[in-house]
């Protein structure tokens, strides 16, 4: 996942039309999100579990990401806030929601970083702002 050129082969393996083996793989990352979210290349490939995992991954995934400490790290992040505006487009209304309710709270912090004003835009066109 971290590989320069690897991430795209677990990418494929990802949009692979196998349910169980993407279920099982998305939950090995399970407990790393915040770490795997903030590297270059392994970012990408959360982004994609986020984006291809099975409902109740998903809502797994997107707990994680709301921890305070995880939340945190990735709003400040390069790499991590596109993670967070994945989560907030694939987000089901009452998770959506609740991410957008813990972002909030920190959005004065980000203002003035290019990441954050991109995750306050995505809130603010949503109508959430």
């Amino acid at each position: 996942m971290r590989d320069q050129f690897g991430n795209y082969v677990v990418q494929y393996v990802l949009d692979l039309d196998f349910q169980i083996v993407r279920v099982d793989l998305i939950r090995e990352f399970s407990g790393h999100i915040a770490t795997l979210s903030t590297q270059k290349f392994s970012s990408n490939v959360i982004e994609k579990c986020l984006k291809v995992a099975a409902l109740s991954v998903q809502v797994l995934l997107i707990d994680e990401i709301m921890q305070p400490a995880t939340l945190s790290m990735l709003l400040q992040d390069p790499f991590g806030n596109y993670v967070i505006q994945t989560a907030l487009n694939i987000a089901k209304p009452e998770q959506y929601r609740r991410l957008v309710d813990e972002i909030k709270p920190r959005l004065p912090a980000l203002r003035n970083t290019p990441y954050g004003k991109r995750i306050q835009n995505k809130i603010a066109k949503d109508g959430d702002l």
